[in-house]
Order: C-alpha cells, then structure tokens, then sequence
C-alpha cells in the first residue's frame, strides 16, 4: 500500500517557492554524509493550502522537520503517526516543529517511544525579502591585507566543522558537502588558507555556520559576509531567504535584525533519549 507521505513533486515545491530544493535530488548519489540527504514530503491526499509538510534527513531520519497551516493539525499527526518512511527506533533523531505544533509534536514522540524528548533548542526562524537584500549597501572598506573568496571543501570543511556549535560524529561530511553543493564565502588574511571568518549555505538551502574567529570579532566582518553571503544566494536562487538562530544568540539576532531580518516564526528542536 502508498505511503501516507509523498514525495514533493516539483510543480508543489514551485507553489510554496522551494523549488529550489530540486537541486538535492541530483547529488544523491554522491552523499558522503546522509545528514545531507535531504527529502521533501506532503500528505498523500492532503490539501494544498494546508501547507502540510515533513523534510527526512539521512535514511536514519536523523532529523524529522514537520509543518502545517491546517487550524486542527490533522493532516500532521496522521503523517507523523501512518508514515513507514520514519524510523523512530533509529539512535540518533531529531524532530523539529513550530511552536504551535509542539504540544502535538511531544505527545506524537511519547508514543513512539513512550518517554519525553528533550527540548534542547529553540530558534528563530529569520526571513528577509529579496528586495530588503537587493538594496543591501556593501560600503564595508577591509585592511590591504584581508578579502572574501570561496570557500573549498578540502581545505576548509575541518576548521568550519571544528568551531560549529551542533557539531557531532556525523557533521564533518555535513559540512563538506554543504560547501561542495551549495558554496559559501570565508575571509581569508593574504598568504594565508584558513579563513578569519566564514558562511556557507546549509542543507536547508538557508545561510549558516556564520562564524568569526574570537581574534577578529567586533570589526564588522561577520556583517560584511552576510551581507556578500545572501546577495550571491539572492544571485543563485532569486527567493526571500531565511536563517535559524537560537533565541539566546543575541548578538546574531542583533545583526540579522540590522541587515532586515524579521522574525518569522519559532521553532523547537526535540531530541530523542539515548
């Protein structure tokens, strides 16, 4: 028998603008890390307006990512609880909600496993219009012996991974191939190959891992590359984007805000016991 879930056809990731995500479905056969391996599913008989929506990550389902519009939450929780495609028994799983999908979230994850999750992150989900990042001024001047340039798989994934804050045994390959695929920009001091600062574009097809070394903080470079970062994504897919930020980060909160950003919505990362 079907599947309660199915697989987001590109005319549906067109009518809620992800079609971008496309793009995944033409490296998977070259995944080095199944944190990378990135699907996009509806409800089977589901109403379009309902923008019901669940993303798989990795064949273990090491990160579950589910949304709605419906009021009632129906088409959710049937997809949550009919679907094969989860493996809820797999060790390492995340799931990822709005906050107003919580309370059925937590009560869907007790039955499958019959003890809480953890509620180990809540973010903000940040949204900027892609008119706010065209007229974003670059008028930043950097020292002679600084600038920005792509970032490179082989000589960077290790130190990005190094300093990320959810790194993990599986994120080194996340890292890798997020640059592999999608790119990303460092700062990088002449004659030198280790960038200062760096943002590369995520599984999610959102920018992330915005770092700068503690050394070089306070001067303006994380602003500088985020502002270079999303008019080179605004270049590529031609979307409103949007990033994940922790709501205790302030100070990235501070600077997405001062680029545009808007808060769009909450989310909560629920994590399985192990």
């Amino acid at each position: 028998m079907s599947d309660i879930l199915l697989e987001c056809s590109q005319q549906q990731l067109r009518s809620i603008y992800l079609h971008h995500y496309g793009r995944i479905n033409g490296n998977r056969e070259n995944l080095k890390s199944q944190c990378w391996n990135l699907r996009l599913y509806t409800h089977r008989y589901g109403r379009l307006e309902n923008c019901t929506l669940l993303s798989l990550n990795g064949c273990g389902d090491y990160i579950v990512l589910c949304f709605t519009l419906e009021e009632s939450q129906n088409e959710l929780r049937q997809c949550l609880t009919e679907t094969n495609l989860i493996n809820w028994n797999t060790k390492q799983m995340n799931l990822v909600c709005d906050e107003s999908i919580l309370r059925m979230a937590r009560e869907i994850t007790c039955q499958k496993l019959a003890v809480p999750w953890k509620c180990y992150s809540l973010e903000n989900i940040m949204y900027i219009t892609k008119e706010k990042i065209a007229s974003l001024q670059v008028d930043e001047k950097l020292p002679d012996d600084l600038y920005v340039g792509p970032l490179d798989a082989e000589k960077h994934a290790n130190i990005i991974n190094h300093h990320w804050l959810y790194k993990s045994e599986h994120s080194l390959g996340l890292v890798r191939q997020s640059i592999e695929f999608n790119g990303g920009l460092g700062l990088f001091r002449r004659g030198g190959d280790q960038p200062l600062c760096w943002i590369l574009e995520n599984e999610f097809m959102a920018p992330g891992f915005l770092f700068t070394m503690p050394s070089e903080r306070r001067k303006g470079y994380g602003k500088l590359i985020m502002k270079l970062e999303l008019q080179r994504l605004l270049k590529i897919h031609n979307l409103d984007l949007f990033t994940m930020v922790n709501v205790s980060n302030e100070q990235s909160l501070n600077l997405h805000h001062k680029l545009g950003f808007e808060i769009a919505s909450r989310i909560v990362w629920l994590e399985k016991p192990q």
